[in-house]
């Protein structure tokens, strides 16, 4: 069961990442900061968005979608 959550937990963290990398790359207009240094962090924070969102979901497929034979 807290495996489980944990899981969920993992994907909404990485829905976070995605969502703040986008905000980064495309929305921040207000933000008094070098572009550059915006791009670099945006593009880090949304690869790493992807990367999260690949293992939170074959984390969730692991433990939601497949049998446990050791139950």
């Amino acid at each position: 069961m807290l495996q489980q959550l944990q899981a969920v937990l993992r994907m909404f963290m990485a829905l976070f990442y995605l969502g703040a990398g986008i905000f980064l790359l495309f929305f921040s207009d207000t933000f008094q900061i070098d572009r550059a240094l915006l791009n670099i962090v945006g593009g880090t924070f949304l690869f790493y968005g992807v990367y999260r969102f690949y293992r939170a979901s074959l984390s969730i497929y692991k433990l939601f979608f497949t049998r446990n034979d050791e139950e």
